[in-house]
Formats: structure tokens, sequence, C-alpha cells
């Protein structure tokens, strides 16, 4: 029997004009054969190629899909799942079908994520300099948080990257914007995540998902191998670099406080207000249209963080805080406190108690005293004398035998 390839190829030389003789020398087939097809084709059965049969991988390709959106890429994990759900293949052939997903999610093309209003913002740092303090030279940290559909951006220096820092841009953006996204899309720093599980879900900076929960919002982490779903925030920190701090040259600021008022209003005056290269209209109209969008503040109080690190004070009763050394009673040698700063001081606190508080050192490796704190500290009970021994070294002692002695142990060995 025929395939239908072959039947395809003698009825196309048949309308070429070749007799049944050609035909039978050129395709090997006997003429009789060739004549039945040709004269009762729709009697012959025709043969395809037989159907793929699926793979022990294939079910679950729509639930590997699914995970890999979800961000989970690990083939342990997924393996782990898949034998959850019966699957029955090995390691190898899973491994086989993830590397050319991979690949296509590293080399696929940028798709622009286009967020409807009030749906999405975005946040980054960058870098931005140096200032110098006090004869010190600090980083220079620039913040970024950009609406997803208006491109509406609120922008601000700092000196870290603290997640207290972080907590206090985000609700001066709530106030600057007028209002809070639906969702927050985040690269992977770990002031907001922590880890991801063996499972592959994310585990959140607790005190940053109870934040987000105060003001009603959804954080979400940028796709791994997708960096480009969020270059919206990646290019506005390049556009600030490169016509922002660009645009100094001449006027460079007195400080942090001056560089962050000429920052916001440059933000104002000259980002918010540009036609925007990808939507080709101007910012600030589809801004209108985002905060109709956005959660109403409603006047909701400061997020009630309090930015504190546990620190264990030394056996001299000093407790170390940004590369200086603050005293505390010498009570709370050896134990574990909490270290804050509020204003312009840094405070020590145990457990609900405030048992120390200091103006800021000037600059790293000070070393902040407050006598009182070390007033009537102990020297230690003194030691007992060490109990010694004291010997003399001297030569072998000579037994000193008589004559006669030897001359009966020599009569004796003759025997």
């Amino acid at each position: 029997m025929l395939r239908g390839k072959d039947v395809q190829e003698i009825e196309e030389l048949k309308r070429q004009g070749l007799s049944i003789r050609a035909i039978s020398r050129l395709t090997g087939y006997d003429r009789k054969t060739i004549s039945r097809y040709l004269i009762h084709p729709e009697g012959m059965p025709v043969y395809g190629p037989r159907a793929k049969q699926p793979g022990k991988l294939d079910p679950f390709h729509p639930y590997l899909r699914g995970r890999m959106q979800a961000g989970v890429w690990n083939a342990q994990v997924l393996l782990r799942e898949l034998r959850e759900r019966g699957y029955l293949g090995g390691y190898t052939l899973l491994t086989d079908w993830l590397r050319p997903q991979r690949e296509a999610a590293r080399t696929v093309a940028v798709r622009r994520f286009e967020t409807p209003p009030g749906k999405q913002a975005q946040v980054d740092w960058g870098h931005l300099g140096t200032v110098e303090i006090n004869g010190e030279q600090r980083k220079l940290w620039g913040f970024a948080f950009t609406l997803g559909y208006s491109r509406t951006m609120m922008a601000e220096a700092a000196l870290d990257q603290k997640l207290g820092t972080l907590l206090r841009m985000h609700e001066e953006a709530f106030r600057q914007l007028g209002g809070v996204p639906e969702e927050i899309l985040y690269d992977r720093m770990k002031t907001v995540w922590l880890e991801t599980d063996e499972r592959g879900e994310i585990v959140w900076n607790p005190v940053f998902l109870d934040f987000a929960r105060y003001w009603g919002f959804t954080p979400r982490l940028c796709r791994p191998y997708r960096a480009q779903t969020k270059g919206k925030v990646e290019s506005g920190v390049k556009y600030i670099r490169r016509n922002f701090l660009c645009g100094l040259q001449g006027r460079e600021p007195s400080g942090l406080s001056d560089l962050n008022a000429q920052l916001r209003a440059w933000v104002w005056e000259v980002a918010n207000r540009r036609v925007h290269g990808t939507t080709h209209e101007s910012v600030a109209v589809r801004w209108k249209v985002d905060q109709l969008s956005l959660q109403p503040l409603d006047g909701q109080p400061p997020y009630p963080y309090v930015d504190d690190e546990l620190r264990k004070v030394a056996r001299d009763a000093y407790v170390s805080w940004q590369g200086s050394r603050y005293s505390v009673p010498w009570a709370y040698a050896g134990r574990s406190v909490w270290v804050r700063e509020r204003g312009s001081n840094v405070e020590v606190h145990y457990g609900r108690d405030r048992i120390a508080a200091h103006g800021q050192a000037r600059h790293k490796h000070l070393v902040v005293t407050q006598p009182e704190h070390h007033r009537g500290i102990p020297l230690g009970a003194r030691q007992e004398h060490k109990i010694l021994i004291h010997i003399q070294d001297t030569a072998p002692v000579v037994e000193i035998r008589p004559l006669a002695a030897y001359e009966s142990a020599a009569m004796g060995g003759g025997r």
C-alpha cells in the first residue's frame, strides 16, 4: 500500500503527462499498482505518517508553564512536584524540555508591559555617585517610583538602601502621586524578599509584607530571566542620570537636601511634563487618568516602623553602631540590646526600656561615652597567687661501695 505522499507524487507525474511505464521507472512501483491508484483512487487506502505518541512529560506541559510563569524554574523542585502528580519520567527528560524554555526566556524579544490606570507601579534603586559629609565620602543612591500607565515619576536620593529608607520613600511617593497602586513590581532586593523556599515560592521580608498589607498593595517580583519586564524603572533611573545629573554641571548642590530639592523640581517641571517616547502622550495628562484609579490615602498615618537592629553589648559595656561605639550601663555587658536611630540620636533599648541615648557620632571609628554608664563598674575579683613547684636540676648521685663487694659479685658471676 502506498502512503499519501507517494500517491500525490504519482498523481503529479501523471498530470505532467508521463505514461504509467515512465512513472513506474521513476518511482519503482509496479505498473499495476500505479494503474489501480490512478483509475480508482477513491477506493484505495492512503497511509500518512503515524501520529506522534504522547510522551511521559506531555500531559504536564500546562502545569510546568504555569509554574514557570510563577517564577519556578528549578528542575529539582519541578521534578518533585511532578512526581506528586503522577509523573513517571526521569530527570533528564525534564531538563531536556526545560533547557530550550530557558533559552527562549533569555532571548525573547522585549515585550513592553502596558498596564491599565492605577494597576501597577515599579520601584528600583540606582547608584548616583557620592556625597561628602563631615569629611567622609558616602554613596548616593537614587530611588525611583514610576506609575506604569502614565509614567509619572517620584524620585529621591538617599545615603543608604535600608528597609526604613525604602518604606519612607514609598510613603512619600504615595503622597506625591496621590494614591496607592494595586500592585508594585520589584527586582530581587533583599529588603523586599529573603529567599525562595524549596518549592520555589517567594519568602517575603515579613516587615515589608506587613507594610504592603497596611497600604493595600500587592508586591510582585520580576520573573527570573525576564529583567526586561521592569524596563520602565531601569530606563527611568538612566533618565535621571543622563538628564538630571548631566544638567547639574555648573550648579553643583551644596548637600543632600539641596540635591533632593533640585531633583524634585526637575521631576515635576521636566520629567513629568514631557511627551513620553513610548506612549507619545503627555505624562501629565495620563497622570490625571492614573489618579482616578489609585487607592486613596484617606489620611492614613505613616506605617509604624522602627528601624532598629539587635546588637550584643561588649564586655567593656559598649555597643557598636554604624562604625562607632556607644556606651551603655555596665550591668548590660554581654546582653543583647536593640539599637536604633531616632532623629540625630542613637538609642539603645533593652526590652521596652531605653537604657542609653547618645548624639550620633560625627564620623566612623569614634567612641562615645557617658561616664555614668561605667561608674561603679567592678574591676573583677582579685585572683589568688598561683601555686608553683620549684625543683633543682643536679648531677646523678653515684653510690660508693667497698671494693670487697665488687670482688664478691665477680666470683658469683664466675659460677
